[in-house]
């Protein structure tokens, strides 16, 4: 039997060494996955060949030369199985009265840990550090004390995943970082990930009040595909009011965006009633107009009237805004809320003129005429 499992090793090495096409379907047919939960978190993987399963719990401090756990938080543990070729290993590590104890299991026999649970360990480690988080607090420390935040970034090449790279730049990203440390974190995250979601995770760790440069905003939201992130960074930007007194350029942003519903919801976070009204004027002459639906033409609109510090002035501001809908039944709406809203002799005078200059509808001119009268 021992001989006939040594033949078939043998043919599979064969296969590999003389069609590199085989093995390489083999090897690409792995999957992963993660699981997170409250207390634990698990890693599994599967290439045909290898099946690997990890689990941790509490806080692992891995050794300076990464071949061994220096120490576990209490109650915490690290659990990983591996079965090679149908060769499986077991390690379970806990703290137990603040020492670690090890259970080593290989082939499905117990054994002591050391010497071979121990030299096993230390193969694996370095593997599972570059393809899992665990340990990466301790590491991206003794990195960043050793050659500070390019000796962290460096070393993003040798992790194998977005979840991975990002939870290292996460880490990093709570150091006080400088100016020019924090760009090139910024420059490092479209190098290295290719996920919105997990490019956005790195993004939204950055505060806010560091985006008070506008091209390097637009440089992070141009790195990111999905209008739904774009919208998930720039809205608290937005509302924090951080890109206040850059006008036109950091309304240009919006204009980054395709969807006008994402271009909306961002749009009214932004504190209208602190802007100026050439700003205002841009907002609803450039932005707005670009919008292709007048349903979210008129929402935005009345969002500007209901900021506050509504005035005269203004409202001649939202009125343009009129010009660029094709809907009667939405001019019709923005022109009576605006009378509701501010009913000035001057503003009645324009929504009159607006309303017989645009809508073709008797019923909807009928409506408008009534409340500007």
């Amino acid at each position: 039997m021992k001989n006939r499992i040594d033949l078939l090793k043998l043919y599979f090495l064969f296969l590999c060494l003389t069609c590199p096409l085989f093995c390489g379907e083999v090897l690409a047919q792995s999957n992963s996955s993660i699981a997170m939960s409250k207390n634990s978190t698990r890693w599994n993987s599967d290439n045909g060949n290898q099946k690997s399963n990890l689990e941790t719990s509490g806080k692992i401090t891995i050794s300076d030369d990464e071949k061994s756990i220096s120490s576990i938080s209490p109650g915490g543990y690290l659990k990983i199985e591996r079965t090679t070729f149908g060769n499986s290993r077991k390690l379970f590590i806990t703290n137990k009265n603040g020492t670690l104890d090890y259970e080593y299991n290989e082939g499905g026999r117990t054994k002591p840990f050391e010497p071979d649970g121990k030299i096993w360990l230390s193969e694996i480690l370095p593997e599972l550090l570059n393809t899992t988080t665990i340990g990466a607090e301790g590491r991206v420390d003794r990195l960043y004390a050793k050659g500070g935040t390019k000796a962290v970034l460096d070393l993003l090449s040798k992790l194998k995943s977005d979840h991975v790279k990002s939870g290292y730049i996460s880490i990093l990203l709570e150091k006080k970082l400088s100016n020019p440390d924090m760009v090139a974190v910024i420059d490092a995250v479209p190098s290295y990930l290719d996920s919105d979601h997990y490019k956005y995770e790195v993004y939204k760790k950055i505060p806010a009040s560091y985006f008070q440069n506008v091209d390097q905003l637009s440089r992070v939201v141009s790195n990111l595909d999905s209008d739904h992130f774009r919208a998930q960074l720039l809205k608290p930007i937005y509302k924090a009011d951080v890109l206040n007194g850059q006008g036109e350029k950091a309304l240009q942003l919006l204009n980054l965006l395709d969807s006008d519903h994402f271009k909306a919801d961002i749009a009214k976070s932004i504190p209208f009633d602190k802007m100026s009204d050439q700003d205002l004027r841009f907002v609803v002459d450039d932005v707005i107009r670009k919008f292709d639906s007048d349903h979210f033409k008129n929402d935005l609109l009345k969002s500007i009237v209901n900021a506050g510090n509504f005035t005269e002035a203004r409202a001649l501001i939202v009125l343009s805004g009129v010009k660029s809908m094709q809907s009667d039944h939405f001019k019709s709406e923005i022109l009576r809320y605006v009378c509701g809203k501010q009913g000035t002799a001057r503003v009645k005078e324009q929504i009159r003129k607006t309303a017989k200059t645009t809508i073709q509808s008797s019923h909807f001119l009928g409506e408008v005429m009534r409340c500007a009268a």
